[in-house]
């Protein structure tokens, strides 16, 4: 490719399409299997012995065989992106058992579910649209590609690039394995462990900030702006982007607002589950949550106002909460256990703590720049989440 990534972190359908001109007997296995010649292929694709598009068929195979699912059957192409160089390092880890099936396909599954590697892409939707400004790591020149000084090797999309108050930031980042970690993964990760963990994505939240949204309305520019349409989630500050990757990697099962609101006895599959910033939440996903012997509440901020989803027309509904409907409300289920003030805006992290409430623990900060800008903040959360 040339100079500049342009997207990192998104697999090019050119490179998919080119598949027609690649005659390939694809053998068959049964479905949530995953066939020897696809671990191979991405062995060779590591050692630069095959081609992208003899990687990208293993890709495809899963998915028309249901090992790995994506939301929508219809490919656009979207041309000019790039394969980054740490997918193909982990695929080389994966061929050679250094990590296992599900720390790879879950990443995979997630990533290509969430339009980030992309295989298909709903047409006029641009999931890289950032609207809300994080604040991460700064950027000293414009073709700085990654920082490798981190946890996990940090891409920047130099696309996002934003100046904020003349200070340059990434306005979209991506997360991944370095192979000087392994060691350190294997001890905080779950992808040898027993324990059953899921995350919950935000998707409601991450489409409240969305503009215009419920935000627009908080600032008095749009009084109609308290219903708004469910967006593809994006992986913004808001919505705990740092956060969901990281875990991702490690291994853990990621769920999202949806799965939880349309079937809340899901999460009694799981032993252990991890809130991020669902700050935007249903009734249904209220009592679930709250109710559930062993949860993590890793941001502050989390079950604070209530909304309805219509399903049929694809719109949130504010409820309660945030100040609305009358300015006196905070907390829209009047939850005692809300630790919005003063911990959400404590995003440095450098006294941060996990604290027992009746159903689990909560922390006394906001970490999502501790997974960019800290070596052994990451790993003590990791661990410690992990552990409890």
């Amino acid at each position: 490719m040339q100079n500049i990534l342009k997207k990192i972190l998104v697999l090019s359908l050119t490179v998919i399409l080119m598949l027609s001109s690649i005659s390939m007997a694809l053998p068959s296995a049964h479905a949530g299997e995953i066939p020897d010649w696809i671990k191979k292929n991405a062995g060779w694709w590591a050692e630069g012995k095959i081609f992208d598009a003899s990687f990208v068929s293993g890709i495809e195979w899963l998915i028309t065989n249901d090992v790995i699912t994506v939301s929508s059957t219809e490919q656009k192409t979207k041309s000019g992106f790039e394969i980054p160089a740490w997918i193909k390092n982990n695929a080389g880890w994966w061929a050679e058992g250094l990590i296992p099936d599900s720390a790879f396909i879950s990443a995979l599954e997630w990533l290509i579910d969430h339009g980030i590697v992309v295989v298909n892409l709903p047409q006029n939707v641009d999931p890289y649209d950032i609207t809300f400004a994080p604040m991460l790591s700064n950027v000293a020149q414009q073709d700085l590609r990654y920082v490798t000084t981190t946890f996990f090797h940090v891409f920047g999309d130099l696309d996002t690039i934003q100046v904020i108050d003349g200070v340059k930031h990434w306005g979209a980042i991506y997360l991944g394995l370095s192979e000087d970690r392994m060691d350190e993964y294997n001890e905080v990760s779950i992808w040898n462990d027993t324990q059953k963990a899921a995350v919950v994505f935000p998707t409601f939240t991450s489409t409240a900030y969305g503009e215009p949204g419920f935000y627009t309305y908080y600032r008095g520019e749009c009084d109609a702006c308290t219903t708004t349409s469910i967006t593809i989630p994006r992986l913004m500050f808001s919505s705990s982007g740092n956060a969901i990757q990281t875990f991702s990697l490690m291994g853990y099962k990621i769920l999202d607002d949806v799965e939880i609101d349309q079937n809340p006895s899901i999460l009694e599959e799981y032993d252990k589950i991890i809130m991020l910033h669902n700050e935007y939440v249903t009734q249904t996903m209220f009592h679930a949550i709250t109710n559930h012997p062993k949860v993590i509440y890793l941001y502050p901020n989390a079950l604070y106002a209530e909304i309805e989803v219509d399903y049929e027309t694809n719109l949130i509904t504010l409820i309660r909460g945030h100040g609305y409907p009358d300015a006196g409300i905070s907390n829209g289920f009047d939850w005692e256990f809300d630790n919005t003030h003063p911990y959400e805006y404590d995003t440095e992290c450098s006294n941060m703590e996990f604290y027992t409430i009746h159903n689990g623990w909560m922390t006394n900060c906001y970490p999502e720049q501790v997974f960019t800008n800290s070596i052994n903040g990451t790993y003590q959360i990791l661990k410690t989440i992990k552990e409890l």
